[in-house]
């Protein structure tokens, strides 16, 4: 009984990596859940899902209105023919798929936040930054990939799918190390004030 108190300490690393663990897991593999619940001709196909609560539908639209917003402020003719998809003038286009939206990164970050101790508010401040971040890379090379395509940029199109894919994990997961990095100095500033505070509460006042 000890050791499972000790395994479940608020503050041991046991707990740290129990809480990641679960609940990247399980954000994980919500994400390939839902896209057969959303998904036409699947056993679980929910319509209602599907035309109104629509997750993956929902965040490719703001990607590629997202990309093609910044490609218009350079000046650029942007076409969309479909949410999922956009091109300059009569370039070749770019096409989302589900696997381009940055899910498993986002649920890395998420997780990371979540296991970490603090309040809700505290927490969720931090997963906003997180998961803003990485939406900016990925609008950042949507729109990139979009210009290499119309300005005939060898060195992005002759790099396949997964090539791409892969410089897009690079850059977002570099960029989760830093955000976790800053995120574990301010934890610990956070946690020293709290601690103070805790004692302060814990002092007895002299008769």
């Amino acid at each position: 009984m000890s050791n499972i108190r000790k395994l479940l300490y608020k503050n041991s690393h046991s707990l740290f990596f129990i809480k990641f663990l679960s609940g990247f897991f399980m954000l994980y593999f919500f994400f390939p859940f839902y896209r057969g619940l959303t998904g036409v001709g699947g056993t679980l196909y929910s319509p209602f899902l599907d035309n109104h609560l629509n997750l993956v539908r929902g965040i490719t639209r703001f990607l590629t209105f997202s990309a093609r917003s910044l490609l218009e402020m350079l000046g650029y003719d942007v076409f969309q023919k479909d949410y999922r998809s956009l091109r300059i003038d009569y370039s070749r286009g770019i096409v989302v798929n589900p696997s381009c939206l940055g899910w498993a990164v986002m649920s890395f970050w998420v997780a990371f936040v979540f296991a970490n101790n603090g309040t809700w508010k505290h927490r969720t401040k931090w997963i906003i930054v997180g998961i803003s971040s990485i939406c900016i890379v990925n609008v950042t090379r949507i729109a990139l990939i979009a210009l290499a395509n119309h300005l005939h940029w060898k060195t992005i199109t002759s790099l396949t799918h997964e090539n791409l894919h892969d410089s897009f994990n690079i850059f977002s997961y570099g960029c989760i190390f830093i955000l976790m990095f800053i995120y574990v100095r301010v934890q610990k500033k956070y946690e020293g004030v709290d601690f103070k505070r805790e004692q302060e509460s814990h002092t007895l006042s002299p008769i």
